[in-house]
């Protein structure tokens, strides 16, 4: 039987409306489903990640209350009640021979609830007896304890700040005294960082050519406990830090912008050019890091710059 054309229009009206019936069945299905799944968890603190791909634009989170050269940054393994270190260099960008903690990140927006520590109250380039002094912006406190270059050698010193013990050890060829520092930062020839894998030491050699080398850290004894070469001149790059093993440098491209154009992977003993642009508030940068100042519950990552101010 040949059917009618009001019949075969009849049919297919019905299709199309089954059809249209079903689209608004699976969309709707679609909806309940997409408001019902939670998004994908990100285990911050850990490196089940790739490598960075972006860094955000900065915020002002304070301007140091004397007015010279900020450093210091927070990680911690283990439980503590200091959150966030303040550690302002003398105006030559050398020394540090003081420091304030604070215990949340509203105490250091409001100046509130720190607590002060200075090691001596005339510090002199010529007294060799200042053995807690540090030098240069290249200063940590991992665990509760401080890391940083002792004053006018190439040792690394830990300073207990609950204890109030120091203990040092010689970094071995490693130069000092501006030998090898950054571009754009003076007397930070060594570097102390941190990451999710432990306690780094960044620096040069005259046996590398000055080169960056890297070398992971005991925390404990602060004896070397592997080293790594590289190729990238240390003095060609502004600043550096440790990213789950990871050695990210950067450099400057303006007045405002610096890029991470190069990293060197500790997993694997492989380096290579990229190209990441880091936003910066002021011409000149004396520290980048990766850091968890927050919270002492916080195990979100952040980036932290300190800027020169002088």
């Amino acid at each position: 039987m040949v059917p009618t054309g009001k019949s075969y229009d009849k049919n297919n009206v019905q299709a199309v409306e089954t059809g249209i019936a079903s689209l608004r069945k699976n969309l709707k299905m679609g909806e309940e489903n997409q408001n019902n799944q939670e998004p994908p968890s990100v285990n911050y603190g850990s490196c089940s990640h790739g490598g960075i791909v972006n860094i955000s634009k900065p915020f002002v989170v304070q301007l140091n209350w004397l007015d010279l050269e900020d450093g210091g940054k927070t990680l911690s393994q283990v439980p503590i009640k200091i959150c966030i270190l303040w550690a302002p260099l003398t105006t030559d960008a050398r020394m540090m021979n003081l420091y304030r903690s604070y215990p949340t990140y509203d105490d250091l927006l409001l100046y509130k609830g720190a607590t002060e520590k200075v090691f001596t109250k005339n510090p002199s380039y010529n007294n060799y007896g200042l053995l807690q002094l540090w030098q240069g912006g290249g200063v940590i406190m991992f665990n509760n304890s401080l890391y940083y270059n002792c004053y006018n050698t190439r040792d690394i010193c830990k300073y207990n700040i609950n204890t109030t013990v120091n203990e040092r050890r010689t970094l071995p060829d490693a130069t000092f005294n501006n030998r090898f520092s950054y571009a754009s930062s003076v007397w930070q020839d060594i570097d102390l960082a941190s990451d999710e894998d432990g306690l780094w030491v960044i620096y040069s050699t005259e046996q590398n050519a000055g080169n960056i080398v890297i070398s992971k850290l005991n925390p404990l004894n602060l004896t070397v406990e592997k080293t790594w070469m590289t190729s990238q001149y240390k003095l060609g790059a502004t600043n550096a830090f440790m990213v789950c093993g990871v050695l990210y440098a950067t450099r400057t491209l303006s007045t405002r912008k610096e890029e991470v154009f190069y990293m060197y992977d500790t997993k694997t003993s492989q380096e290579g050019q990229i190209s990441i642009i880091l936003d910066k508030m002021m011409e000149r940068t004396c520290r980048v890091s990766p850091t968890t100042p927050m919270t002492t519950s916080s195990t979100c990552t952040m980036m932290a710059t300190w800027l020169r101010t002088i």
